[in-house]
């Protein structure tokens, strides 16, 4: 984004003014949500500060845009994405955050003096002035369809909550949209091959860190913030990953001398927790796709001090880079929709579109059928989504199993994998609704080759 001299030097450290960036990088550009490498730079309290205005608005963006929209007499032109960012991170600090009207009013009319929309100043305070007073429940009340109204009021795109109330009950979906737009909390899990959780807790216990009561290695951070100033950080203590993520790993059983094939690796924390779960004594083939998410899978598998990993780059399946492999056991982290991990990443909900989800669905059947070609008889198979599509999920178990009978299902259970019960179809599946256990959405089924 252009500013001027004066900007660059008086706001380039703003923690508001990175949010709006952020924000702008997802409704213009199409891309993640995250922060500006300058954010680094920052005091931990406003980066934290950056970071909740940035996440919070994507959040709450359809409903933010609704109000603005009620203050405005013609609509805003579409190249104004700076000017529409300001908008939406002060309204969203005022309504959602300890903020007082006046202050998120200021903050955001300064923020344009040194911008090239500082001529629009005025246009800001009127409208601002006007939004924080606004009555977003009578908004919502005045649309007549129920589905619209209800996307609305909990801010996601009406496609998806369509889509969702036509295989689940509304208080399901309602469920899940509450829990979508909670801020979850930092999950850590411990690298036992350096540590272990008493441990890891004790020297993060000022930092109010919890044994997860669900999980094994799990700890959780109900303060949250960044993770790189925690002790042990360099040392490869721990790496970020929710509970949900924790348990899928587990699931493969890695054992000692086998050849297990992480298909789908980056950003590493599965491949790293496979490792541990074997005391690294297993040889691991992590493969990725794209080559700029190489180097972070190999720093995070560096930082972790894993050992026995090859990193490959390229496509999975017996006609590519791994033509002469086969495998013990596989894990197959599936590219999906993301569905299932939006409180993390709200951004999703306005990223994804229907046609993605027909899309994913026929690439994650190919790349099934690929990989189980390269498993040996007797070698099991995870595949998992971070989705809570059930074409993702459920019904693509269903179809591979149908087309190919040389595999099966095999459940997986509470008394052989100590996982909750109520986390288990009936199918033998991990199924994982967003915000239950405090987990991210997730699934996971366990299949065997049996010949």
């Amino acid at each position: 984004m252009k500013t001027d001299t004066k900007s660059a030097t008086a706001t380039r450290l703003n923690p508001r003014l990175l949010a709006v960036e952020a924000v702008v990088r997802v409704t213009r550009d199409k891309l993640p949500l995250a922060l500006a490498d300058e954010a680094d730079l920052l005091q931990p309290r406003d980066r934290a500060l950056a970071f909740e205005i940035a996440f919070g608005t994507m959040r709450y963006l359809s409903l933010l845009d609704a109000i603005l929209t009620s203050c405005i007499a013609r609509p805003i032109a579409n190249k104004r994405h700076f000017l529409r960012g300001v908008l939406r991170t002060a309204l969203y600090q005022a309504r959602y955050m300890r903020v007082p009207d006046r202050a998120a009013v200021h903050e955001a009319v300064e923020m344009l003096k040194f911008s090239p929309e500082k001529a629009h100043c005025s246009f800001v305070n009127a409208v601002l002035r006007k939004a924080v007073k606004v009555d977003s429940g009578k908004i919502v009340s005045r649309l007549k369809d129920k589905t619209e109204a209800l996307a609305l009021q909990y801010s996601h795109p009406g496609w998806l909550v369509s889509g969702w109330l036509a295989k689940e009950s509304r208080q399901r979906v309602v469920e899940r949209l509450r829990a979508n737009n909670t801020q979850p909390t930092l999950t850590l899990r411990t690298n036992t091959l350096k540590i272990e959780r008493t441990a890891l807790l004790k020297a993060l216990e000022s930092y109010d860190a919890i044994a997860a009561p669900n999980t094994p290695d799990a700890i959780l951070l109900p303060s949250g913030g960044g993770v790189e100033g925690l002790p042990g950080f360099a040392e490869g203590w721990f790496s970020v990953q929710d509970q949900a993520a924790q348990w899928v790993s587990r699931f493969l059983q890695p054992c000692a001398g086998e050849y297990i094939l992480d298909a789908c690796a980056a950003p590493g924390g599965k491949t790293a927790h496979l490792s541990a779960l074997a005391n690294g004594k297993i040889n691991i083939v992590a493969v990725e796709k794209y080559p700029s998410r190489i180097k972070r899978l190999a720093d995070n598998l560096k930082r972790l001090q894993i050992p026995t990993v090859t990193i490959r780059q390229g496509e999975v399946g017996p006609d590519t880079i791994l033509a002469s492999e086969m495998f013990d056991k596989i894990l197959l982290d599936a590219p999906c929709s993301g569905t299932g991990i939006i409180r993390r990443h709200p951004e999703i909900k306005w990223r994804r579109r229907a046609k993605d989800i027909a899309e994913l669905i026929k690439e994650q059947s190919a790349i099934l059928v690929a990989i189980a070609k390269i498993l040996r008889p007797g070698g099991v198979l995870i595949y998992a989504t971070c989705s809570v599509e059930s074409g993702e999920n459920e019904i693509q178990v269903a179809n591979f199993l149908a087309n190919h009978p040389d595999w099966r299902r095999e459940p997986i259970s509470k008394k052989r994998d100590f996982v909750p019960e109520e986390l288990l179809t009936l199918n033998g599946d991990f199924l994982v609704e967003p915000g239950q256990l405090d987990m991210d959405g997730f699934y996971a089924a366990r299949l065997l080759r049996v010949r």
